[in-house]
């Protein structure tokens, strides 16, 4: 089957569909993923205007950072694993590698600092939480490993008297 390339555009009053060759349009492209019986198949649409572009991408990002900032209160809240913590640390780096390669074009260096000092600070966040459960958990091990081998009188601290020299 073969794919038609078509543009819409919203001052045309005549209400015609213009054949243009998108693959040499500049602007912001996404894929849609919604399927719809007996509709036309949408592969990839291009926002052009420059306003538009910036509010879909203020927008996704919002989003995720809101979701950031949910988990992180989530996992702060109760006794999360490291390795969740991880999982969140990585998709978090994801996000601020796609905003330094993608986005930051679209968001201009206002929106797009503002955006990355906030997710900086949330990543700064998690990295925190991921060293203190690591830590709980090394000592949990070391702690069983001791009670397996009957090695209470480590946990003491006795001082040792003696003679001072």
């Amino acid at each position: 089957m073969e794919r038609k390339n078509y543009y819409l555009h919203k001052d045309k009053k005549s209400g015609e569909i213009l054949y243009l060759e998108y693959d040499k349009i500049k602007g912001y492209p996404i894929r849609p993923k919604t399927k719809i019986e007996d509709a036309i198949d949408v592969h990839k649409i291009i926002f052009i205007n420059p306003t538009l572009q910036e509010k879909l991408i203020r927008k996704k990002v919002e989003i995720k950072l809101k979701y950031f900032k949910k988990a992180l209160e989530e996992l702060e809240g109760e006794d999360g694993s490291s390795g969740d913590v991880e999982r969140v640390i990585i998709d978090a780096e994801k996000l601020r590698v796609n905003l330094l390669s993608r986005y930051i074009h679209y968001l201009g260096n206002t929106y797009g600092s503002i955006y990355l000092n906030q997710l900086q600070q949330i990543i700064n966040q998690l990295k925190v939480l991921f060293f203190k459960n690591v830590q709980k958990e090394r000592y949990q091990v070391v702690r069983r490993q001791m009670m397996n081998e009957d090695l209470y009188y480590l946990e003491e601290e006795n001082e040792k008297k003696g003679r001072g020299r």
